[in-house]
């Protein structure tokens, strides 16, 4: 029998999976994103294509996601910042990131170094279900070692704050739409009796991996489909096997709960954008996050010139001091 446990030490590719998490869920947090902003989907010289090569211009966040628009990911990490995203994967504990990531918009839809393991999406999909909460439980009890007894003793766990909760209720309500919606990448997989959930396909180049992640108030799913060695899957999606997998696995273990759905934060509320006519839902302390994120940026904007201009200053002063010596 095969013992390898692939969901704890294989990394892979996550695929358009990880755009919740490092690019949807932060860009909301700073409050300058919410589902019906609308962003422009076009063809990018120098960056990603959309599956299917398909363009739809002005698009709101909420459809941009659950058509997995590749272009709309893209621009949202770059505005609001790769390394600012990826902070919070490695505040979910992501085990396999490297430095080497750092600044590399490619994150935005899943061009990571070493990829990331299935447990780890698993935990970041939980925390969404948990209203931005992520706490690190295992499934593994005790550890007992044949000469120094047991090793887990100590073991705790611990919970923190990773999203705003505003964040999770209006990113989980968009990731419905990819169950339920017909241009939704997921349509089709919504689960039985009416249970409440939310997820995300994701798909690498050439299909070599393939993922479904998904959850609902009682559990949270993460499934990859593909081959130990990388090979080509001509015809496999993120929605055929992987979603199936989830749904076949979901429906099983909800069997006899009753439907449950998230409740809606008092600090998020449903109304017009006065902008665009759209109806959504918004988050009431979006504005003052705004600021205070529009704030950071300008001092962060501030240190950088000040830097640029000290540096500037000790070149001068060391091509002064080495004129000097020369003369």
């Amino acid at each position: 029998n095969d013992v390898y446990n692939r969901a704890y030490l294989s990394a892979r590719q996550p695929g358009s999976t990880i755009k919740p998490l490092i690019d949807y869920a932060p860009a909301f947090d700073t409050g300058e994103y919410y589902p019906a902003r609308l962003v422009n989907d076009h063809k990018w010289e120098n960056g990603p294509s959309n599956s299917g090569g398909s363009y739809y211009g002005n698009v709101s966040v909420r459809e941009a996601l659950n058509r997995s628009l590749n272009t709309v990911a893209w621009q949202i990490l770059t505005d609001i910042g790769v390394d600012y995203g990826l902070n919070y994967l490695g505040e979910m504990e992501f085990q396999k990131l490297t430095y080497i990531d750092n600044g590399v918009p490619s994150l935005s839809i899943g061009g990571f170094t070493n990829g990331v393991r299935v447990v780890d999406m698993a935990k970041g999909y939980s925390t969404l279900a948990n209203g931005g909460v992520y706490n690190d439980q295992t499934c593994i009890r005790k550890i007992d070692h044949e000469h120094d007894g047991e090793l887990t003793k100590n073991l705790k766990t611990h919970s923190q704050v990773v999203y705003q909760q505003d964040s999770a209720y209006m990113l989980t309500d968009i990731l419905k739409g990819t169950l339920n919606e017909a241009y939704g990448t997921g349509y089709g997989l919504a689960l039985e009796n009416g249970m409440p959930a939310a997820g995300k396909t994701g798909t690498t180049n050439s299909s070599k991996d393939t993922w479904f992640c998904g959850y609902t108030p009682y559990y949270t799913a993460a499934v990859w489909v593909g081959y130990d060695i990388p090979r080509n899957m001509p015809g496999i999606y993120g929605a055929t096997y992987a979603g199936k997998i989830w749904k076949n696995v979901m429906d099983e273990i909800h069997q006899g709960l009753p439907p449950l759905d998230w409740e809606q934060p008092d600090t998020v509320e449903r109304r017009v954008d006065e902008t665009n006519g759209i109806e959504d839902y918004f988050s009431t302390t979006a504005q003052f996050r705004a600021q205070q994120s529009l704030h950071e940026k300008e001092q962060a904007a501030l240190l950088e010139e000040l830097t640029q201009e000290a540096e500037a200053f000790c070149a001068r002063e060391i091509r002064s001091v080495e004129d000097t010596y020369t003369v």
